[in-house]
């Protein structure tokens, strides 16, 4: 089978172009994906440099800016690991490189993003760079050199997993935020001050009803906060808790590391635990332990997306060697330390029982692992890759081994069937859904990755020789959600009475079984563009199936794909372009923002008008897919497809 699934992306490229006439979609607007070419001008801005030879994230440890510090714990490989695992002058190759990060957030600027575009934002609480939109980036951009052969979005993926890279701890585990330069990014917003503090907290734990005040040496309440929650003195009065606590520049948020069991291992901060309003000064105590935090670092989607996006990044090298022939010296290094990080990750994964994840978080680290196990021991569309690390990456420790194939393979199925056996099977509008809690009945929209996931997992065992027979099961489940739950009701892209006219709704979450969908849902790109990539993954799966039906079953999820897709470009409750690639007049029209998503303010839909990290990275690479390649299809590909399936069959 080798190089047989560039094949199927050159069917699905032919099947895609061949539907990109303008399209009228009932009871919303006629809409025309060739008026939206792909643009990384909004993405490459918001990936700001973060590294260079005088400034930002240094690979020396210390405690200086940009430093990683051994502390809590927590160690960070330093110089002597890299050269040991990357060969002589693999250091220095590191150090070198280029690396970007993305800013969190992008607000429009004065009101006017058209003339004047959009200022860079942190959340004070987290702060100016998040891995996990960082990977989501990487992973857009590592797409759209795959598919379409872009060399500028294979350096773009690798400044950014230079980033993501700089994050993993020597163990792997995976620090999600960090601090920039905030008087450079962010001195335009007095609310922000101008200078590297965040929020000293925030926590549900501290019972807090509102941030403190962002003003220059404001209380550690709003006056409009709940009094009850403030801590008092032995004489009634407020005690004194400065609202912010200082960052150096170019940091890590250290904050609460946990190991498998929960414990923690990392209690950075010491300070004042509000935990009641009572006790006065007393009330103090130290070695912060939050219950909940978005700060918090526990395993998470973080990590995994991490793991996904430094597989990319070997999916990319091989497609190098496969177009060139070989590496070269720089590139060479890059393969090693992107093994050398993906081992120690899943190192870390493999420390927990994969069972025990929501669907979101299995499917994630499903799709890491089917595309890593495809590329070593399966075939992708530019052949097998072999590893250029030894199994112990050049160390004495374990703890950045390569995991076996067969513990690989048996992790694979366990996160499989933890995902299907989450299927609802119902003779209601919930048939096909998949849902971590049956009985509580709560779902999000947002990342619902499992047909992307599963169709993956059908690709790579039909790579490794699995028989379309032995896959039927699989591929039946895949299909169940995606002609019921999805289809019929979250996303209304199967024809049908009063159903296809319905495609710009979309059910955006259930609480208890009771679904909220209606034409005025608030809605945002990342509640489609894991069902744009997911819906066109099934079509692979068909080509791959040998079934009677499926040329016409990939036409049809091509098609599905398609509808979905067209959220991005008008197809929504709000009638406006989310994705803005269609040229036009102002400065900054037609860039490749893509927008924050729709709220409904007094009834109205109304277009939230920022465009941040996960809005564009998710947008985008939901367009890359939609809009890849420009290739025919050969007639040999076609028939070595045939032939296989037929031989599967006897």
């Amino acid at each position: 089978m080798k190089h047989l699934n560039k094949a199927i992306a050159l069917a699905i490229t032919g099947s895609l172009l061949a539907g990109y006439a303008p399209s009228a979609y009932a009871a919303t607007k006629t809409v025309d994906f060739a008026n939206f070419p792909v643009n990384f001008a909004h993405l490459n801005w918001q990936a700001v440099t973060s590294h260079s030879a005088t400034t930002g994230f240094s690979y020396a440890l210390g405690t200086g800016n940009g430093q990683r510090t051994n502390q809590h714990g927590v160690s960070w490989p330093d110089s002597a690991y890299y050269d040991t695992v990357l060969g002589s002058g693999g250091y220095t190759a590191v150090n070198g490189w280029p690396m970007k990060s993305l800013v969190l957030y992008a607000t429009e600027k004065n009101g006017n993003w058209l003339a004047n575009g959009w200022n860079y934002t942190q959340d004070m609480a987290e702060g100016a760079s998040a891995v996990d939109d960082s990977a989501r980036a990487a992973i857009a951009l590592a797409d759209d050199y795959l598919l379409n052969g872009n060399l500028a979005s294979y350096q773009s993926a690798r400044d950014l997993l230079a980033f993501t890279a700089y994050m993993t701890t020597l163990s792997g585990k995976v620090y999600n935020f960090a601090w920039l330069d905030a008087p450079a990014l962010f001195g335009w917003d007095p609310v922000q001050q101008g200078v590297d503090k965040h929020f000293m907290y925030r926590s549900e734990f501290v019972k807090r009803t509102q941030y403190p005040s962002a003003l220059p040496n404001g209380d550690w309440m709003d006056a409009a906060s709940d009094s009850s929650h403030i801590l008092t003195n032995a004489s009634n009065q407020p005690v004194a808790a400065p609202p912010f606590i200082s960052h150096p520049k170019y940091s890590i948020y250290m904050d609460d590391l946990r190991d498998p069991t929960g414990a923690d291992i990392a209690p950075v901060y010491d300070g004042p635990l509000y935990t009641t309003a009572s006790g006065g000064v007393t009330g103090y105590k130290t070695g912060i332990k939050k219950t909940w935090t978005t700060s918090t670092h526990e395993i998470g989607l973080d990590d995994a997306r991490n793991l996904w996006a430094m597989v990319k990044g070997l999916h990319m090298l091989q497609k190098l060697i496969y177009t060139n022939g070989s590496l070269t010296a720089d590139q060479l290094y890059f393969a090693k330390f992107l093994e050398n990080h993906i081992q120690r990750m899943m190192n870390n994964v493999l420390a927990y029982n994969l069972s025990g994840f929501d669907s979101k978080m299995a499917s994630n680290l499903l799709i890491a692992f089917t595309d890593y196990y495809r590329l070593l021991y399966g075939t992708t569309d530019y052949g097998t890759y072999t590893p250029v690390l030894p199994a112990n990456s050049n160390t004495t420790a374990t703890y950045d081994d390569r995991p076996s194939q067969s513990t690989l393979y048996a992790q694979i199925d366990v996160l499989l069937n933890s995902i299907t056996a989450k299927q609802l099977h119902t003779t209601d509008w919930r048939n096909g859904i998949f849902v971590d809690d049956a009985t509580a009945g709560n779902w999000y929209a947002w990342g619902e990755l499992q047909i992307y996931a599963l169709s993956n997992v059908y690709a790579m065992k039909r790579s490794i020789g699995q028989t379309p027979a032995q896959l039927n099961g699989l591929l039946d489940i895949i299909t169940y959600s995606a002609d019921n739950f999805y289809g019929l009701e979250a996303y209304h892209y199967i024809d049908g009475v009063n159903n296809f006219s319905r495609t710009k709704e979309r059910i955006t979450q259930i609480n208890g079984w009771s679904a909220q969908f209606h034409t005025n849902s608030a809605q945002f790109a990342y509640q489609n563009s894991s069902l744009v990539v997911g819906l066109k993954a099934l079509a692979e799966a068909y080509y791959l199936s040998g079934r009677a039906d499926a040329a016409a079953k990939r036409t049809q999820y091509l098609e599905y794909a398609k509808r979905v897709a067209t959220w991005f470009i008008g197809n929504n409750n709000a009638l406006a372009d989310m994705y803005d690639g269609a040229l036009g007049t102002g400065t900054y029209k037609g860039q490749g923002a893509v927008f924050d998503g729709i709220t409904v303010n007094g009834g109205v839909p109304t277009v939230n008008r920022g465009a941040g990290g996960e809005s564009s990275a998710e947008g985008l690479w939901a367009m890359i897919h939609i809009k890849k390649g420009h290739l025919a299809v050969r007639p040999l590909f076609k028939l070595l497809v045939r032939l296989l399936n037929r031989g599967s069959a006897k």
